[in-house]
């Protein structure tokens, strides 16, 4: 993979490489930072880290058809996604635990809708029905996991929390917010208007993913750290 010659001009291939290296680093620092934390720390840690590696593995494949073929195809996303979205709102859920009780349905329900929110995005793209409706599906699903985020029983529990764990919560809860706003969007670009999956889109979504994912762990990891030391 990286003993393939590209030149720094070529955008794609530097994102790909750096998400990579990015995620393998954030994704093992975060595994590293079990035996560093309290028990009660280790399951969100471990989700949170884990959803990073995931996406190390899918942007090696498709850094590698980048590389090989000039040619990039979205399935490898939804391949990432429909592992690591669920998981991370598994995080903030075990997160919000350590905090006070949270009913078991609020786990079921944000796990649920983070699958269907991949899915409908999904099937929107590989015209099993309208990609309009497939973007919209997703954007109603992605808002039910934030309103369980904002006004929930996860909201109502960190508001007693130490302020470590809210500030966490909040930074994590704004990520959610505005970081994940950028898929329906890129999306609805793609499909919807037709741009494609051109370079830049596929740019976007990198840089996207990059903080989606390795800023969450980090976030996670530090405020774990923060409580031990």
């Amino acid at each position: 993979m990286f003993t393939n010659l590209f030149q720094s001009s070529d955008v794609v291939a530097t994102t790909f490489e750096a998400a990579i290296v990015a995620t393998l680093a954030g994704g093992t620092l975060s595994l590293l930072g079990l035996s560093w934390v309290s028990e009660r720390w280790r399951v969100p840690l471990a989700l949170a880290g884990v959803a990073v590696l995931v996406s190390c593995f899918g942007y090696l494949q498709a850094a590698g058809l980048w590389l090989a073929t000039h040619s990039a195809s979205s399935a490898y996303r939804y391949i990432v996604w429909f592992t690591v979205q669920p998981m991370q709102v598994a995080s903030i859920y075990f997160l919000a635990r350590i905090a006070g009780r949270v009913p078991i349905g609020v786990f079921w329900r944000i796990v649920v809708a983070a699958v269907l929110m991949v899915l409908s995005r999904y099937l929107g793209e590989m015209h099993a029905f309208n990609p309009t409706l497939g973007v919209l599906l997703s954007i109603a699903f992605w808002l039910y996991i934030l309103g369980e985020m904002y006004f929930g029983a996860m909201a109502e529990v960190l508001r007693h929390a130490s302020r470590p764990m809210r500030t966490a919560y909040f930074w994590i809860r704004l990520i959610f917010t505005i970081g994940w706003a950028f898929y329906p969007i890129l999306s609805f670009t793609d499909l919807v208007i037709g741009a494609g999956y051109s370079s830049g889109v596929i740019v976007i979504y990198t840089i996207a993913d990059f903080f989606n994912l390795l800023v969450v762990s980090l976030i996670v990891l530090t405020v774990a750290a923060l409580e031990r030391y």
